[in-house]
């Protein structure tokens, strides 16, 4: 796979494991999309391998070279990325990684969460400074919504609705977005309030639209401050007055984050908690 925006019909026959005739056939067919450059050549996206995949049930071979990359490489190179505010290369490492096989629950956890780890430990040295953090984030947000436009699925017909929030006073928008791609790609539809939510603005919610479950994160990054110990007490009494809305509206409740320990045990008793991305997708 070349590190580039489209693909010919030659590299997307590499990676089906079919010969160049097959896709032109596809194309003609209307079974694939593509599009046409200046010269008159077919050039496919992503986003249209994607996409037909997955219509198609086609499993993607392994056959780019990248695959002989490490994970810690492949967490290096987008790291890399990150610094140089590259966000096209970083989109184009998840894009390639998903379509040799990584699967999205994986990808949060054991690529993006160990990124977000190691920028906070480059803060936490002193080898960053906190703007430099922040906007490492953003980055990585940017990055991560550009991928979910290439690989997200359209908005499910279903019933099952799912709120994904911030507290009041917490403002790390990633961990809950990478939440949303998870779901979103499980067939829940998903309204995302993003940071800073009121819970007085969650009752309204509530109120209108009919909602399986809430999904919160807490972390204890630098960007978290609902986690900080002037905040603690606030934190709680937001959790326990969601968790009292969400048994007035018979509403699932889920709390994610690496760390629990300064939340009210009594609070946590009406929580499902999660640590991982991957066992946000314990909703059934």
């Amino acid at each position: 796979m070349v590190n580039k925006k489209y693909l010919s019909t030659k590299q997307v026959s590499v990676i089906f494991d079919v010969d160049e005739s097959t896709v032109r056939r596809w194309v003609l067919n209307n079974k694939i999309e593509c599009s046409s450059s200046a010269g008159g050549h077919r050039k496919f996206s992503y986003k249209n391998i994607i996409d037909f995949s997955s219509k198609k049930g086609i499993k993607i071979e392994k056959s780019d070279k990248s695959n002989n990359i490490s994970h810690r490489e492949h967490i290096d190179k987008i790291l890399k990325h990150i610094f140089l505010n590259d966000i096209r290369s970083i989109e184009i490492i998840l894009i390639q990684l998903y379509l040799n096989g990584i699967l999205l629950v994986d990808m949060m956890d054991n690529y993006i969460e160990k990124i977000l780890v190691k920028i906070q430990n480059k803060l936490d040295k002193g080898e960053i400074s906190i703007a430099e953090e922040h906007i490492a984030r953003k980055i990585i947000s940017k990055a991560l919504n550009n991928f979910k436009l290439t690989v997200g699925k359209e908005r499910s017909d279903c019933n099952k609705n799912i709120l994904c929030l911030n507290l009041e006073n917490d403002i790390p928008d990633l961990p809950i977005d990478m939440i949303q791609i998870l779901l979103e790609n499980n067939n829940f539809n998903v309204d995302n309030c993003g940071s800073n939510t009121d819970t007085k603005d969650i009752k309204k919610l509530l109120s209108n639209k009919k909602y399986e479950a809430i999904f919160i994160y807490l972390c204890d990054r630098q960007c978290c401050t609902s986690t900080v110990k002037d905040n603690l007490i606030k934190t709680n009494k937001d959790l326990e007055e969601i968790s009292t809305l969400a048994q007035e509206f018979n509403i699932k409740l889920f709390l994610g984050g690496p760390s629990f320990k300064n939340i009210n045990k009594n609070i946590l008793k009406k929580y499902t908690t999660f640590t991982k991305y991957s066992e946000s997708l314990q909703i059934k």
